[in-house]
C-alpha cells in the first residue's frame, strides 16, 4: 500500500514526532511511504529522509496555503499515485483534501485526517485557525476516515460538527527501548543544568507556548519552596529563553531554581532524570507525548486535566485542574512527602501501563487498519 502523509511542518512537536516514529516502526515498511510538508523543512524532516522515506515541500509560509502550492501538491499526487493520503494536523488534512479535490474523481486516493489537538474552547485559537478548523467540520462527511489521539478530542471535534462515523482512536505511542529508565541521567541531567545533588528535580518538556502555561510551573515551583521544599523545575523546549515563566522565576526571587535546556536530540537521555515531570497545560492537549515518555522512563507524573492526560496517568500519577498553579504545587508536594520508594513505585507501574496499551506496535497495526477501513469505503463510495 503507497501511502503520502500531508503534514502542516516538519519541525518539532507531538504529530511530527509521532509521524516519524511511525514510520521508524515499519522499517524496511517505510519505503512505500512519503511526506508532502506545506513548509520548508523543519528539524524532523531529516530524520524521515533518514528512514529512506522522501520528504518533499510546498514552499509556503506558515498559515498559509495559496493556489499555486495547492496545484503543485494536485501534481505530486497525481504523479504518486498512492493508495491512502494521509493528512496530519489541521492544515496539513485541509490541504491534502484540497490537493484530492483538484484530481478527477476516478484517481483520487482514499484520505485519511489525523486530529492530533484537543479543542477545549475554540477561541483559544487563532483566528485563521478557527477558520481551518471550522471548514474542516463542513467537510468532514466526505472523508473515508477520520482519527483522533485522544477521547477528549474526538468528542470536542464532533461537538462542533465533524462527522461522527468512520472514526478511529489511535492514541499516541512510545518506544519503550528508547525511553526507559536510566540511573546515570540524573547526574548528567545535574550537570547539563549545574543542579545540586540533594534537590528534586521538577521536569517538563515543551515548547513556550501560551496553551502550555508554564508560568504556572514557576509559580507553583516557588510555593514549593515556599513550603520548604528543596525543588529545581527544568523546561526542556524551545523558545523559553525571555519567556513570560523566565520572567515569572526572576519575578518570583526563584531563577536559581528554574534551568531552561534547549530542544535536543538526546531527550531521551534527559528525561529518567527527573523526580517528577509536571504537565502544566491549560489547553490544546490531546494525548501528550512528553508524559508517556516519562512514564516509559519510569518519572511519576503530575498532569492538568486536559485532552485524555487523566486517562492516559491512570492511578500512576496526580492529575489536577487546569490553570491552578496552586493545586499543581499541593500535587507535587504530595508525590515528595511520599518519599522515593513510593515515588519508584508509582514509576514502574507508568513503565507497565505504557508498555501494556500504547506501543509502537500496537500504534502501526491501527494504523493499517484504519487504511484497509479507508480504502473500503472509498470503493464502497464509487460502487
Amino acid at each position: 500500500m503507497k501511502v503520502i502523509h500531508v503534514v502542516t511542518t516538519t519541525d518539532v512537536g507531538g504529530a511530527q514526532i509521532m509521524l516519524h516514529r511511525y514510520l521508524s516502526a515499519l522499517k524496511d515498511g517505510a519505503q512505500s511511504h512519503s511526506v508532502i510538508s506545506l513548509v520548508p523543512p523543519g528539524a524532523v524532516a531529516s530524520q524521515i529522509e533518514a528512514l529512506g522515506v522522501e520528504v518533499t515541500d510546498l514552499g509556503l509560509r506558515p498559515g498559509r496555503i495559496t493556489f499555486a502550492a495547492l496545484l503543485r501538491l494536485r501534481r505530486l499526487l497525481r504523479d504518486a499515485r498512492p493508495d491512502v493520503v494521509h493528512g496530519w494536523m489541521y492544515h496539513g488534512c485541509l490541504a491534502a483534501w484540497a490537493g484530492l479535490k483538484l484530481l478527477p474523481k476516478r484517481k483520487r486516493a482514499a484520505q485519511v485526517w489525523a486530529v492530533h489537538h484537543s479543542l477545549q474552547d475554540i477561541n483559544n485559537e487563532k483566528r485563521s485557525t478557527r477558520m481551518v478548523v471550522r471548514m474542516m467540520a463542513a467537510l468532514s462527511r466526505k472523508i473515508e476516515l477520520i482519527t483522533y489521539c485522544s477521547r477528549v478530542s474526538q468528542e470536542q471535534h464532533e461537538a462542533i460538527g465533524f462527522y461522527p462515523d468512520r472514526v478511529e482512536l489511535i492514541a499516541n505511542a512510545v518506544d519503550t527501548e528508547i525511553f526507559r529508565p536510566d540511573p546515570a541521567a540524573r547526574a548528567r541531567l545535574g550537570g547539563i543544568a549545574d543542579i545540586p545533588d540533594e534537590r528534586l528535580i521538577i521536569g517538563n518538556v515543551a515548547r513556550n507556548h501560551p496553551m502550555k502555561d508554564h508560568v504556572a510551573i514557576a509559580k507553583a515551583t516557588a510555593q514549593l519552596v515556599e513550603m520548604g521544599h528543596d525543588v529545581h523545575a527544568v523546561l526542556v523546549g524551545e523558545g523559553h529563553r525571555g519567556s513570560l515563566a523566565e520572567q515569572t522565576a526572576q519575578d518570583l526571587g526563584i531563577t536559581n531554581r528554574v534551568s531552561i535546556i534547549d530542544t535536543r536530540p538526546d531527550i531521551h537521555r534527559i528525561v529518567p532524570g527527573f523526580d517528577i515531570f509536571l504537565l502544566s497545560s491549560a489547553w490544546g492537549e490531546a494525548f501528550p507525548l512528553a508524559v508517556s515518555e516519562a512514564m516509559a522512563a519510569e518519572v511519576p507524573c503530575v498532569v492538568t486535566d486536559v485532552g485524555d492526560c487523566a486517562q492516559l496517568v491512570g492511578d500512576t500519577g496526580r492529575v489536577v485542574p487546569p490553570a491552578q498553579p496552586e493545586k499543581q504545587a499541593l500535587a507535587v508536594a504530595e508525590l515528595i512527602d511520599e518519599g522515593p520508594i513510593a515515588r519508584a513505585t508509582l514509576g514502574k507501574l507508568a513503565r507497565e501501563r505504557v508498555t501494556d496499551n500504547f506501543s509502537t506496535d500496537i500504534y502501526v497495526d491501527r494504523h493499517y487498519a484504519a487504511y484497509g477501513r479507508a480504502t473500503s469505503a472509498k470503493i464502497s463510495s464509487q460502487s
